[in-house]
């Protein structure tokens, strides 16, 4: 497994060139929007069922039903928290919608997984998706809910159905083949590992073309809200995370692996339903690529500390 140092080094170089890219407008404007598709619809999901089926066995997916647990407690810890520090900041009803969602959850697939696999290997890779499986149900559960209930649709626009994405199908097949210890024939299983393997380096090209973007419109002047965005991704987050798994006995690649998860930059598709409902897009917006760019610089000191 490379060093911090080497780990960090091997992200940002990789970033920098779809930040690069875009800043020059070395390619097409859609090129961000296809990338992301591919993350999201292929890669990540066959990464998900290969990782899961090859690195999980029925007793070690039976123990991470206590982990799911414990992480949504987390996120629900997060959530309240969120809606009393934004009652108490005074925000707008839609300001808030957007606040509560962007400080309760993180970006676990962009810059979750392919942080997570350069620095800890694919061996924490099945504690991820298990962080990913309760980040995206709660997402597009109680998230999309929150968001679509402060627009002017009132709730009516929201649906269950969006909590089964690409990502969460992959989890669940990849759950499925461990539990009964079942292994894809082995054309299939190579396909879904090529696969797989464009996952991170994509999902790297796709940040560092979004902080390019980000930079190109120009950073408003940081408020309070921000602020407590940032401490709370950053710092409350993880360290709720240290709490709980510590007072359960985990320790090791899990938490580590949870502790970093916990400290990532806001989930990138708030900004995006935040659109799509039209609450507060601007404001959304700005939270995720603060965040994203204050990353730059705890991940790697959070890479540090844990290795």
């Amino acid at each position: 497994m490379l060093n911090g140092i080497i780990s960090v080094l091997v992200v940002f170089i990789i970033l920098s060139v779809g930040f690069f890219f875009t800043a020059k407008q070395r390619w097409p404007e859609n090129t961000n929007k296809v990338f992301s598709i591919t993350v999201v619809q292929i890669a990540a999901p066959a990464l998900a069922i290969v990782s899961i089926e090859n690195r999980f066995t029925p007793e070690l997916l039976r123990h991470s039903l206590w982990n799911l647990l414990l992480i949504a407690v987390s996120l629900f810890a997060m959530y309240f928290t969120g809606k009393l520090l934004a009652r108490l900041l005074k925000l707008t009803p839609q300001k808030r919608a957007v606040f509560e969602t962007t400080f309760t959850f993180n970006n676990t697939m962009f810059i979750g997984l392919p942080i997570n696999q350069i620095i800890f290997g694919h061996d924490g890779l099945p504690y991820l998706f298990t962080f990913y499986l309760v980040t995206i149900v709660l997402f597009w559960s109680l998230g999309a809910y929150a968001l679509c209930r402060a627009s002017d649709a009132g709730g009516k626009a929201f649906s269950i159905k969006k909590v089964f994405s690409p990502g969460l199908i992959g989890v669940l097949i990849g759950c499925i083949l461990a539990e009964l210890q079942w292994h894809l024939p082995v054309i299939l299983e190579t396909s879904l590992t090529y696969l797989g393997d464009i996952c991170v380096p994509l999902s790297l090209l796709v940040i560092g073309s979004n902080l390019a973007s980000s930079i190109k419109k120009g950073m408003s002047k940081v408020t309070l809200d921000q602020i407590v965005i940032l401490i709370g991704k950053f710092v409350l987050h993880p360290l709720i995370i240290w709490g709980i798994f510590s007072l359960t006995g985990t320790s090791g690649l899990p938490l580590k692996v949870f502790i970093l998860t916990a400290s990532l930059p806001c989930h990138a598709q708030t900004a995006i339903l935040s659109e799509f409902y039209d609450v507060e897009g601007e404001y959304a917006s700005s939270l995720v690529s603060l965040s994203t760019l204050v990353s730059l610089i705890t991940i790697p000191v959070y890479a540090g500390i844990l290795l």
